[in-house]
């Protein structure tokens, strides 16, 4: 399921907050890009060993557990999601009308959800890393570059990780029950990489050591959050005429707030992982005990027990 949709928010028009929203997106997304910019220098090089090891078994391992992660994504898209002929299925608000109602999403119209990019970007950072670790095999270590770009990845794909699956287990699945909807759909396959086995895997760089977390970073937080924003806009105008998440309309007086809102939310998450970061470089039990905590409170695989659905079950 798409996360975030069929909210109780109501949208009212009467009075239209667009200039306004458009205006607080655009300067956060150039604000947190020159931060970034400006501090992404700070601290220690990056250390190649640490990232993808010394070309040695450590550094095979990580090349395949990468890869293969890559190529999860890659499946999960083509065939569980974009190929799919069942389709998706959502709540959306409609642009013209401002009425939310169910839809049913097939091919690319199902990478549109903030969940998907989650799993996207997951897979562009398991991508990248796995191709510079191969290259570490082969021929000589990355460039500077090729290190931060990896990390900035990475630490963008954890955070929205992070976001996705505690949204999912805290907002959605119990706002879904409490209206007595189906939710078993919410558990297929290509819904488990992308609300739980992106956070847990990598979960597992964290704990490895063999990614971090630095703080300049956390301005990639409202980069990406003001991203997924302009795309949706984008997307209910020119694309599917419909907003996927109805409080990201930026029409409504109370627009603007929700979409600052939701931008410092996603810079929230990124300190989940800064913080863990931070531990790990004195204590591995320790990391690995947060880790487990975050992944067992966030991550839900199954139905709760006392999931009763009301309405008929969407198959």
């Amino acid at each position: 399921m798409d996360w975030l949709e069929g909210s109780e928010f109501v949208t009212s028009t009467s009075e239209d907050s667009t200039v306004l929203s458009y205006f607080l997106v655009i300067s956060i997304l150039v604000f947190s890009l020159v931060i970034y910019f400006l501090f992404s220098q700070t601290g220690p090089d990056f250390d190649s060993v640490q990232v993808h090891g010394n070309g040695g078994l450590f550094t095979v391992i990580l090349t395949l557990f990468r890869l293969a992660c890559a190529y999860l994504v890659i499946h999960t898209t083509i065939f569980w999601m974009v190929k799919n002929p069942v389709p998706g299925i959502m709540t959306p608000l409609y642009r013209e009308d401002s009425q939310s109602r169910s839809h049913r999403s097939k091919g690319f119209e199902r990478l549109v959800p903030f969940s998907s990019w989650t799993m996207i970007i997951f897979g562009i950072a398991m991508l990248w890393n796995g191709i510079s670790s191969a290259w570490v095999l082969f021929y000589s270590p990355p460039s500077e570059f090729i290190l931060h770009i990896g990390t900035a990845i990475y630490a963008t794909a954890f955070s929205s990780a992070v976001l996705t699956a505690t949204i999912i287990r805290y907002v959605i699945l119990p706002a879904q029950m409490k209206r007595g909807e189906d939710i078993y759909h919410m558990f297929l396959p290509h819904e488990q990489v992308m609300h739980n086995w992106a956070l847990i895997l990598l979960s597992c760089e964290l704990v490895l050591g063999t990614m971090s977390i630095r703080l300049p970073m956390i301005a990639l937080g409202l980069t990406y959050g003001a991203l997924y924003l302009i795309f949706a806009e984008y997307w209910a105008r020119f694309g599917g005429g419909y907003y996927v998440y109805q409080f990201i309309d930026p029409r409504p007086k109370e627009g603007p707030f929700l979409l600052v809102g939701l931008m410092v939310v996603c810079l929230i998450s990124f300190f989940v992982g800064l913080f863990i970061s931070y531990i790990k470089e004195s204590s591995t039990a320790l990391a690995l005990g947060l880790v487990i905590i975050l992944i067992s409170l966030s991550t839900r695989f199954g139905t709760p027990a006392e999931y009763v659905p009301t309405m008929d079950r969407v198959d």
